[in-house]
Order: structure tokens, then sequence, then C-alpha cells
């Protein structure tokens, strides 16, 4: 003679399971929530397009390494956005038209202790980068891509999607 010890749970009870955070065909990837661009297609045009001559070409060894200076660049970036840096310490490293698009942008508050946790750069030519930075948070993670050109013997970022 058998007897149920306990009874079965009924469909409603029955225990949930965890839901995947990647994306999938009915929960694809949101759109990025800022990305800027003076130019929407980011042609490489290196080639094609002369050098003006007003532009003064330094070497490369006056610029400096764009791996950490991208991830700096970044932290900072993402501190603007959450609130915790003042937007005009930026100004100096983007292009006006960049500048003015971030300064619309606002996310949530996060603790401070924003970290780089990942740099990945793709030099395109010796006057061109374009750099993948991954910077958390307390709260959260964001990934950076930022597209940073030589100016007067600096690097300076003429394209940035945030996501």
């Amino acid at each position: 003679m058998s007897t149920q010890i306990a009874p079965r749970p009924r469909a409603s009870e029955a225990p949930r399971r965890r839901t995947s955070t990647r994306p999938t065909p009915t929960h694809p990837i949101q759109p990025a929530p800022f990305r800027w661009s003076q130019d929407p297609e980011l042609v490489y045009r290196a080639a094609t397009s002369p050098t003006p001559t007003h532009y003064v070409t330094l070497p490369q060894e006056n610029l400096p390494d764009p791996g950490p200076w991208a991830a700096n660049l970044a932290r900072a970036i993402v501190e603007v956005v959450t609130g915790v840096r003042q937007a005009p310490q930026l100004r100096r490293w983007l292009l006006p038209d960049l500048y003015g698009a971030l300064m619309c942008v606002h996310m949530s508050p996060c603790a401070r202790g924003t970290r780089p946790v990942h740099v990945r750069t793709c030099p395109l030519d010796e006057r061109t980068t374009e750099a993948a930075v991954i910077v958390s948070t307390v709260s959260r993670t964001y990934a950076l891509a930022l597209r940073l050109e030589e100016y007067h013997g600096r690097w300076i970022t003429t394209a940035l999607e945030l996501a």
C-alpha cells in the first residue's frame, strides 16, 4: 500500500524558471541609448582624403598610448552621463557637436567607483584609432565605442557610442 506523503504542486505553484537576459528572436537587443558621429557611415577614408595643407602632422611618438587614454576618457564620459562629474571637463577631448549631444543624455545615477574593466584598441592608421571600452560601476556596466583622431598632437573623440 502506498500513500502520497506530500501533495503534488499545482500548475500555478510550479517552480519558476529563471529567464535568460540574452537576446533572442522574441526579445532582441535594445539599440544603444546614445550614438553620435559626424559621419554616420564611419567609412574609412584616410587613403582617399588628402591631408589639408594647414594640418601639422606630428610624429606618432608624441601621441599618448590610445589604450589607457581611451579607458580614462570612457570612465569620465560615464561619470558625466551619470552625474558624478561635471561635463565641461570633457570639452577639450570631444568635438563640439559631440559635446553638445552628450550634454543632453542623462542616465540613472550611480555610486562613485567607476573603473574600466576591459579596453581594446584598433589602429586604423597613424592618426586614427578606434577603441572599445567596458566601464563598470557599482550598479551597472557600460560599453563604449570611441573613434579617436589625432588633432594637434593629442587625441580627440570624433564618434561615440554608449550602451
